[in-house]
């Protein structure tokens, strides 16, 4: 019996303890491939340049209108109206706005342009956030496997033990049948596990835009990531972080930009107002005369004719609704981002907190506990299915442990995306 108990010791040390990183992908060169190739991200990128040349047409003149008039043509001259005829004008006119209602739509569609691309550094920090929060599950999941993987290990061991202990008729039945049944619920979550992490790589590839059945290697240990950052916000406030938020935030900033747009827009519905001019200039080809003559032509529109009145007025009230409109979705924005920037700092706090907890005290009491069970099952004193359990307790204990380091990154992430910077620009902004 203190043999088996020996190698029991043995096995437990050698399976249990934590386990290690492979040499997986980085997240870093993971989110550059993601923002080069994703093509949600590439067909926004499209739509900001689209929308940016909208500032050269809407600032630019309408085209020149040129012509030829003939005067008392007979109509045996047909087809050649020039034969016979007493008069040829050739005439060039031009529409000339107003003063200040191009550079205001300029200034409107430039406002538009900044509010598009501001909605692709929203949707940018969306796509890195989801693959961050992808990248930390595949590598809970690749602890969960190691684990697994370790357990069976062991399972067939202590299988292998509880057999040979029962032939000899030093052991139990029922402890060879529950360590059996515990390697088969092992194997079936083994299968379980290598599904979970093949739907886990299809949302990483999905993201990358590259074939969906694409491999990826184990995940780096991410303790000496999580250890660097949980000093960074050790002294952050909600203030600060909300303060940095509404200042670099895109969902805010498109608001912005909205608001600046619809105040543009405001100011050229008023300049409606003003009449636009219409010049033109005229050669006159006389026939019948020894004598050409030049003439020139100014125009305006009258905006204010009653019947006309109503569609400048309307605009004007329209885009003062829409002024109003974009100031109260900035404020529910703004709500909004208050309000996950606050989930984000809980959970950070909640998920730091259980990492201590589980590798301070939760992991080295359950593996005392181990040690415990053990040294009485040696002697006696329990039975082996209570040794199973102190065991069952410790790699419940190491997958938590696992699970809350996912979580911890996983809200990490989530207080960039709220924020709208990186960690390391929040502790730059933050001294």
């Amino acid at each position: 019996m203190r043999k088996t108990a020996l190698l029991l010791i043995i096995i437990f040390y050698g399976s249990i303890g934590y386990c290690k990183g492979g040499n997986g992908p980085t997240l870093d060169s993971l989110i550059s491939i993601a923002i080069q190739n994703n093509p949600q991200l590439r067909a926004a990128r499209d739509q900001t340049l689209a929308e940016r040349t909208k500032i050269n047409q809407v600032t630019a003149w309408d085209p020149p209108q040129v012509g030829i008039s003939f005067y008392q043509t007979p109509i045996q001259s047909f087809p050649n109206p020039i034969r016979n005829n007493m008069e040829t004008d050739y005439y060039i006119q031009q529409t000339i706005p107003f003063p200040g209602k191009l550079a205001n739509m300029g200034d409107a569609a430039l406002s538009n342009a900044q509010m598009y691309n501001e909605q692709y550094s929203e949707l940018k920090n969306k796509i890195i956030t989801d693959l961050k929060s992808s990248y930390y599950e595949l590598y809970y999941v690749d602890k969960k496997i190691q684990i697994n993987k370790e357990n069976q290990n062991l399972l067939k061991q202590l299988n292998a033990i509880a057999l040979k202990q029962y032939e000899v008729g030093t052991g139990k039945q029922a402890d060879a049948l529950r360590a059996q049944t515990e390697l088969s619920t092992l194997i079936n979550d083994g299968v379980n596990l290598l599904k979970e992490k093949r739907d886990v790589e299809t949302m990483i590839n999905t993201i990358l835009s590259r074939p969906v059945n694409t491999p990826l290697p184990e995940i780096n240990n991410i303790q000496d990531t999580i250890s660097n950052r949980s000093s960074y916000n050790a002294g952050w406030t909600y203030e600060q972080l909300v303060d940095l938020a509404y200042q670099n935030r895109p969902e805010v900033k498109v608001m912005q930009n909205n608001i600046e747009m619809n105040k543009y827009e405001l100011k050229t519905s008023k300049l409606q107002y003003y009449p636009d001019f219409m010049v033109q200039l005229m050669y006159k080809n006389m026939s019948n005369t020894p004598n050409d003559f030049w003439s020139a032509m100014v125009g305006v529109n009258v905006p204010l004719a009653f019947w006309s009145k109503n569609k400048y007025t309307g605009k004007v009230q329209e885009n003062e609704n829409n002024i109003s409109a974009a100031q109260e979705q900035l404020s529910a924005v703004k709500n909004m981002v208050a309000s996950e920037v606050q989930s984000a700092i809980i959970k950070i706090e909640t998920n730091k907190n259980l990492i201590d907890l589980y590798k301070n005290t939760v992991i080295p009491q359950s593996e005392q506990t181990l040690q415990s069970t053990l040294s009485a099952y040696q002697t006696g004193k329990t039975e082996f299915l209570m040794f199973i359990d102190a065991y069952k307790t410790v790699l419940s204990s190491k997958l938590n442990y696992y699970m809350a380091q996912m979580n911890y990154m996983q809200s990490q992430a989530m207080l960039e995306q709220a924020v709208g910077l990186s960690i390391n620009e929040i502790e730059d902004r933050i001294k």
